[in-house]
């Protein structure tokens, strides 16, 4: 893996779907499916692929690709190396596929995946992707590259996270697809180890069945057996091996304390004097690795908490995904009612929005009570909604 916004990746939060590879002929998926024997081929199909559905995701959003990542000329099929790549079975009767090159050389198809990443300070990398096909007969082939989360821990491992156009061809032997993203690793939990995929529908023109799928230009590796030997239809899916991106660890409370945007306060609004469970030191200890204080004057008196992290990207998206500018008076710490989701570092409550104080004449009020619900938020109160809220906005997640 070579070293070297705001667009969503989907319309909507969706989980991974299973990359399904189809045709109007009942081409293969690859959930492990046999391919059917077809009773005929048409001299010049062009296999269907409905495409990988990516799941949307806050803090990766989609670029235009470099297209200087792929070679101006294409690949070359001289470049195919023997003894590698996907191979054709023993002829049926009739002609032989049609050779680019030379007519001697075997029928062979070789995927090349490629991609680069370049960062952007500490925070952001720029990952380009690319997977390619080259063969050196022609056929009908179909392909999709796209990007999987790899890194240990995060809860989008193994979805894709990001997903190129594919390609189509029919009476060729070259297709590619290409893509590129920004990932913002201060609220996307995840980005640190990716893997690029590429989907694969290959077809031959006259009924020459798929013989085997063999070595590939390290490191790449079949991410699924090759479905459909021994029939004029073939599909796989192919990783690139897993690569770095050199983006930290994920810790959103680093880069909420690192902010200026975002102002903490240091002090209880109803000028009790606890400084270990102010909404600043909530954050520094939850940044450190240490779980943040509750208050002593508090309902629930001095306990430890672990700060909500889907809260926390929340106060991080409402300044980087939106915009705002606000002071976060009280998390985990002051008093709150007996019950309140504060006390188990699942509440923020804000004051200030965009340089206003928050009161019934604050134009940006419903904006940032909307936006706490896009991520997350279950309950949210401020002006108007009750007597309690009326100098401040609060934003809860679930229990």
């Amino acid at each position: 893996m070579g070293s070297r916004r705001r667009g969503s990746v989907g319309a909507r939060r969706r989980r991974l779907t299973a990359g399904v590879l189809a045709s109007a002929l009942a081409l293969v998926g690859v959930l492990g499916q046999a391919v059917p024997a077809q009773a005929e081929v048409s001299k010049e199909p062009t296999p269907s692929l409905p495409g990988r559905a990516a799941e949307a995701v806050t803090g990766v959003s989609g670029l235009a690709p470099d297209a200087g990542l792929r070679p101006a000329e294409g690949r070359r099929t001289a470049s195919v190396p023997p003894g590698t790549g996907i191979t054709l079975g023993k002829p049926k009767a009739g002609p032989a596929p049609r050779m680019v090159e030379d007519p001697n050389d075997p029928p062979t198809c070789v995927p090349y995946i490629s991609g680069q990443v370049t960062r952007n300070g500490t925070a952001l990398a720029r990952v380009d992707y690319l997977a390619e096909i080259v063969c050196n007969f022609y056929l009908a082939g179909a392909g999709q590259a796209y990007l999987i989360e790899r890194t240990g821990g995060s809860r989008y491992n193994g979805a894709v996270i990001a997903a190129a156009a594919p390609f189509y061809f029919s009476s060729h032997y070259y297709g590619y697809s290409i893509g590129a993203v920004l990932i913002d690793g201060r609220v996307y939990d995840g980005g640190r180890q990716l893997e690029i995929g590429f989907d694969l529908a290959l077809q031959t023109l006259n009924g020459t069945p798929w013989g085997g799928c063999f070595a590939l230009p390290a490191p790449q590796r079949y991410l699924t057996p090759c479905y459909g030997l021994g029939t004029s239809y073939l599909s796989v899916s192919i990783g690139s091996g897993v690569f770095s991106t050199g983006l930290p660890a994920y810790n959103p409370a680093a880069a909420i304390r690192d902010i200026p945007a975002i102002d903490l306060l240091t002090f209880h609004v109803g000028g009790q004097s606890d400084p270990a469970s102010t909404a600043r030191q909530n954050i520094v200890d939850t940044a450190a690795g240490l779980p943040a204080q509750t208050s002593d004057f508090s309902h629930v008196g001095r306990t430890s908490v672990n700060l909500d992290l889907d809260m926390l990207r929340g106060i991080l998206s409402l300044h980087l995904q939106n915009g705002f500018n606000f002071r976060v008076t009280a998390i985990a710490g002051s008093r709150h009612g007996a019950t309140s989701r504060h006390y188990v570092g699942k509440a923020f409550d804000v004051d200030t929005v965009n340089g206003a104080r928050v009161n019934s004449s604050n134009p940006f009020n419903q904006a940032f009570k909307d936006a706490c619900r896009a991520y997350g938020a279950t309950e949210v109160l401020g002006p108007g909604d009750d007597a309690d809220h009326a100098t401040h906005i609060h934003c809860a997640w679930p229990r």
